[in-house]
């Protein structure tokens, strides 16, 4: 095999990819803040700032999140129950790691300009909250799904005269709801809080904020762990466990 020597190793295409789209959405955001009538008291690097956060909390949470996401179409497929199991739930999806980068990256540009104060490190626990709060909605939505598969996953087949037909992956409904939940989660937080939650001037999270980030996060992952009692395991069902791992 010939390796063209300009060519860009494919973990950093991922990263500057990831990156690329980070700062794409971050523009999108802004642009839609405004044409929703703008940031209102939000400075400007405000907004980058809890922007970045949010960025930093789904992305990590993105990385093993498509496994949760999956399990209403595993389910669909499976002639047994499926397991929230840990050799299926800790396969890690890399890609959703550079949008946790760039979110990481944005934060420290924002509090580089903002400033930081004794009360800064508090915006570890809020992205700790936020992270337990995509995972706990996502166990959720999945459980839902799986309860239900035959209203939740769709499968699309096209089919062309003259040509087989080609069968589209399998969607579930439960699953595109919560990730759209929390992509588009920055907009309410902006326009109905004040910079205040967050900012000091400096970097640094109120008392109020930093108890209902790691309040609510950590009560709905409770919530969706328990939600999946009785179906948790270490181990995953065979045709599950090969299931996940096509889809890595």
């Amino acid at each position: 095999m010939r390796i063209h020597k300009n060519a860009t190793p494919r973990p950093l295409s991922g990263l500057l990819l990831g990156g690329l789209l980070s700062l794409l959405n971050l523009a999108g955001a802004f642009v839609t803040l405004m044409a929703l009538g703008g940031l209102g008291n939000w400075a400007g690097w405000q907004f980058v700032g809890v922007f970045a956060l949010a960025e930093l909390a789904t992305g990590t949470g993105f990385i093993i999140g498509p496994n949760i996401w999956r399990l209403p179409v595993a389910q669909a497929r499976s002639r047994v129950p499926v397991r929230l199991a840990a050799s299926t739930l800790l396969i890690p999806h890399w890609a959703a790691g550079a949008k946790a980068l760039m979110g990481g990256v944005l934060l420290v540009a924002a509090a580089a300009r903002v400033g930081v104060g004794p009360a800064s490190g508090g915006v570890l626990l809020v992205a700790f909250g936020m992270l337990a709060l995509v995972v706990g909605l996502s166990l959720l939505a999945a459980r839902a799904g799986v309860a239900h598969p035959d209203r939740d996953v769709f499968e699309v087949v096209i089919r062309r005269h003259g040509h087989p037909a080609r069968e589209l992956p399998a969607i579930s409904i439960s699953a595109i709801v919560v990730q759209l939940l929390l992509n588009v989660g920055v907009f309410p937080l902006v326009k109905l809080t004040e910079p205040s939650i967050l900012f000091a001037p400096e970097i640094a999270p109120s008392a109020p904020f930093l108890g209902w980030s790691v309040g609510a996060g950590s009560a709905t992952l409770a919530a969706g762990l328990i939600a999946w009692t009785g179906r948790l395991a270490l181990r995953a069902p065979g045709e599950q466990q090969r299931e996940a791992e096509q889809h890595a």
